[in-house]
C-alpha cells in the first residue's frame, strides 16, 4: 500500500469542509469542558492542557496547506486559548493560569509538528478513499 505524495501548497482535500467541521466541534468540545466546574481527575491539570491543545494543533496542522497556514493556526489557537482562560476568570469557579496558557501554547508548537511528519499525507490517503467511497 503506497500513500499519495502531495505537495506542501497543492494538496487539496476533497472533504475539506467536513474536516473543518469536525475541528470545530472539538473546539466547542473544549470550550465547554473549559468552562465547566472541573472535577479532581488525579491528572496534572498542565498536562491535560498540553494534551488538548496537541490534540486541537494537531488536527487542525493536517489540514493546513502550507506553511503560512499552520502559522496563523497556531497564532489562532494560541489566542483560543488565552480566551478560554479569560472566560473560566469569570465563572467563578474556574481560575485562568498563566501556568494553563503556557501548557496550552507548549500543546499547540508540538502540535504543529504533526504538519511535518507522514501523517498528514495519510490524512489525504484516507480523505481520498473517504471520498472514493461516499462517490460510489
Amino acid at each position: 500500500m503506497t500513500f499519495p505524495v502531495h505537495g506542501a501548497s497543492t494538496r487539496q482535500l476533497q472533504l475539506s469542509g467536513l474536516w473543518y467541521l469536525l475541528g470545530a466541534g472539538l473546539l466547542v468540545a473544549v470550550a465547554i469542558v473549559s468552562l465547566m466546574p472541573a472535577p479532581d481527575v488525579g491528572v496534572s491539570d498542565k498536562v491535560s492542557h498540553l494534551v488538548t491543545y496537541f490534540i486541537l494543533t494537531g488536527w487542525f496542522a493536517l489540514l493546513a496547506r502550507h506553511r503560512l497556514e499552520l502559522a496563523w493556526t497556531v497564532a489562532a489557537l494560541i489566542v483560543y486559548g488565552m480566551i478560554i482562560e479569560l472566560l473560566q476568570a469569570q465563572t467563578g469557579y474556574r481560575f485562568a493560569e498563566w501556568g494553563d496558557v503556557i501548557a496550552n501554547t507548549a500543546g499547540c508548537f508540538c502540535g504543529a509538528v504533526l504538519y511535518f511528519t507522514p501523517l498528514r499525507r495519510l490524512f489525504g490517503f484516507v480523505d481520498a478513499k473517504l471520498t472514493s467511497i461516499l462517490r460510489d
